[in-house]
């Protein structure tokens, strides 16, 4: 029942959404979201059909009302036939339509739709509508900086842990480390640790993220080394370029180099054998 009946609706909302509200839910996400997708895609598709005939039989009889009281009055413009005004009048029902507020939200929810339905057959992820994924980013990145605000940015904290301890090395940072997850090895120091989890309670109001490791145990697998300093958090992290501002820096290359001056063949100078 959950996946044909509210699984649907539900992958309409973000990951993060779903992730909290709805992580236990007996969902197969993948096919809810197949079967939320085809719903959306052929339903927006079929308004956007019935849309176009109500409102181009509504524009067709109102211009037609319109062209009728005018040509009571004065005569039509020369050279003006049946044929010619008919297809003026739909023209303009058919622009008035493509400029329509409707229009534009049936046809974008029906891309939308097949879009998810696409994502959802050919790699089984859920897609979430992107209203509402862009909603959740605006509030999310509202959230990051009044977090950034309360919480300073300052350096991690490691301790070692004693004999009464279950844990090796304790990690207190300012910041939440998403990736930090068993059976995540994190190399410190030349030793290696594995994420044991995190603690509940305990940090500080200006490091509240609180990691614990342990070191692995004899013949266990190393899974996922990840070099760690507790200034990394201070550093900038590095952005892949965007796409087109990629695409753009390799065009200016290539200008740049089709601008430079033709050297001679003598003026090269090259290795010379004795």
């Amino acid at each position: 029942m959950w996946t044909y009946l509210l699984g649907p609706l539900l992958t309409l909302l973000p990951e993060r959404w779903r992730r909290m509200w709805f992580a236990g839910a007996p969902v197969n996400w993948p096919r809810a979201a197949l079967l939320s997708g085809l719903v959306e895609g052929v339903g927006c598709l079929l308004a956007l059909i019935g849309w176009y005939l109500y409102f181009i039989q509504g524009a067709a009889d109102q211009q037609a009302g319109l062209v009728a009281g005018a040509l009571l009055t004065k005569a039509p413009p020369k050279g003006m036939t049946d044929a010619g005004l008919s297809y003026a009048m739909g023209l303009s029902a058919l622009a008035a339509f493509a400029m329509h507020p409707l229009s534009w939200a049936l046809a974008y929810f029906t891309i939308e739709g097949m879009l998810r339905t696409f994502a959802a057959l050919t790699s089984d992820e859920v897609a979430g509508s992107l209203p509402l994924v862009l909603a959740d980013g605006i509030v999310t990145a509202g959230q990051h900086r009044a977090y950034e605000r309360r919480v300073p940015l300052v350096a991690d904290v490691v301790s070692a842990g004693t004999e009464k301890d279950a844990w090796d090395l304790r990690v207190e940072s300012c910041r939440p480390k998403p990736t930090w997850k068993y059976p995540l090895t994190i190399r410190f120091r030349d030793e290696y640790f594995q994420v044991a989890g995190e603690a509940v309670s305990g940090g500080k109001a200006a490091r509240p993220h609180v990691y614990l490791l342990r070191r692995p145990s004899a013949g266990e697998v190393y899974r996922g080394v990840v070099d760690y300093d507790p200034e990394d958090i201070l550093r900038p992290e590095e952005k892949p370029p965007h796409f087109l501002s990629g695409v753009a820096g390799a065009v200016r290359e290539k200008i740049r180099i089709a601008q430079l001056p033709l050297v001679a063949a003598d003026d090269f100078v090259g290795d010379k054998r004795q």
